[in-house]
């Protein structure tokens, strides 16, 4: 076996063992949790097995294009040259990894619609248990993928949550959208082959992100925008880690690379000090450079325009779903209830913290109704 392969499926078989620790033995994952927790925004032990499972698996498959058994046969396709280009993939990717979390939004708006509550909402399944979903970080595929998990796995240890409580609720469609998620786990594995050490693993690390994202948190949760974003840098950075790959593993290339580095530092400072015109290639290249940065800064602009304009700082709307024997919100400072056939609405107080709130709900609501949902409000955690 090629050297350079084995180093690959060591760290992954590394990474694979790592996460099946996780599954088997309790404790190990309160130590790992405080570096998972910020990547994969709300740690969990399901998260994390997930993580360097799917992280183990991922670099085990970038090796596939370095067989060359495998590579002449790829080569010898009949099939358009655009479809043998690592870089066409990479493209393909981010255009299914956006196709696939913006339809996931549209059919959470779908799903509030059709339950009668507004866009801006934390909606929380209570039967069979206990599970929650919103535009901001949204569980509606997680829930496709627990009832997938529950064909395979008879025993899920705790601290694992599938989110399948959902599956009753959502269309159909949820269903045939979440093909696309493996689908484009297939191509970012594409987009992987007979790349340099540096990127390989760099794209490897951010497409588990992604997956991980697109499942668990949608479109604007942290894994997912780390997805974007480790495309984007491939796309528009690429001889960037290139270089760092070269400098570490080729001793011969340093002095070249450090002298490279000089001659850019030197454009970059003409830049800066007013001579675009004599630098127009080197502006231009500079600016795609800052590509994903600047898609970075935006999407998470975004994300917290949409939750500083959903908020709702004035007071909470709690609408209960088929509820009985909820005298335990008479704890609450209630400013007013509305009543219908089947819906309980409560205005609350604005004085809570809202994931304070949503806990103690959850507790006080348990087997008391089908379902309920929470306006945001972003303001009540400054």
């Amino acid at each position: 076996m090629n050297k350079k392969i084995s180093k690959y499926i060591a760290f992954g078989i590394i990474l694979i063992i790592f996460g099946i620790k996780l599954f088997s033995l309790s404790g190990i994952d309160q130590f790992i949790r405080p570096i998972t927790q910020p990547i994969l925004m709300g740690s969990s032990k399901g998260k994390d097995i997930m993580f360097f499972v799917l992280f183990g698996i991922t670099i085990i498959l970038s090796t596939l294009g370095d067989n060359e058994k495998i590579y002449i046969y790829f080569k010898n396709l009949s099939i358009p040259e655009m479809l043998k280009d690592k870089d066409f993939y990479l493209k393909l990717s981010l255009i299914l990894f956006l196709f696939t979390a913006i339809a996931g939004l549209i059919v959470e708006l779908y799903l509030r619609n059709s339950l009668g509550i507004d866009w801006n909402t934390i909606l929380v399944i209570m039967n069979p248990s206990e599970t929650s979903t919103s535009i901001l970080h949204s569980h509606l595929y997680k829930g496709i993928f627990g009832i997938i998990l529950g064909m395979f796995l008879t025993y899920i240890p705790a601290g694992i949550h599938t989110g399948s409580s959902l599956s009753a609720y959502t269309p159909s469609i949820i269903s045939i959208l979440f093909i696309l998620i493996p689908i484009t786990y297939i191509v970012m594995v594409l987009s992987m082959q007979r790349r340099k050490a540096a990127p390989r693993i760099f794209l490897a690390l951010t497409s588990t992100l992604g997956i991980i994202g697109l499942i668990d948190g949608g479109l604007f949760a942290t894994p997912a925008i780390g997805g974007i974003y480790g495309i984007l840098i491939l796309m528009y950075n690429n001889e960037i880690l290139d270089g760092i790959s070269d400098y570490i593993t080729e001793k011969e290339k340093r002095n070249s690379i450090k002298e490279q580095l000089k001659e850019e530092w030197d454009s970059v400072k003409s830049i800066l000090s007013g001579k675009i015109r004599e630098n127009k290639k080197s502006a231009i290249k500079y600016l795609k450079i800052l590509i994903p940065h600047i898609a970075l800064i935006l999407i998470i602009l975004l994300r917290f325009s949409i939750a500083f304009y959903g908020a709702s700082p004035d007071s909470f709307e709690l609408n209960i779903a088929n509820p009985h024997d909820i005298d335990g919100l008479n704890q609450y400072d209630a400013l007013n209830v509305t009543e219908a056939e089947n819906k309980t609405t409560v205005h609350l107080s604005n004085e809570y913290n809202e994931m304070e709130l949503l806990n103690n709900l959850a507790i006080d609501l348990e087997g008391k109704c089908d379902w309920y949902s929470l306006s945001w409000n972003i303001y009540s955690y400054l």
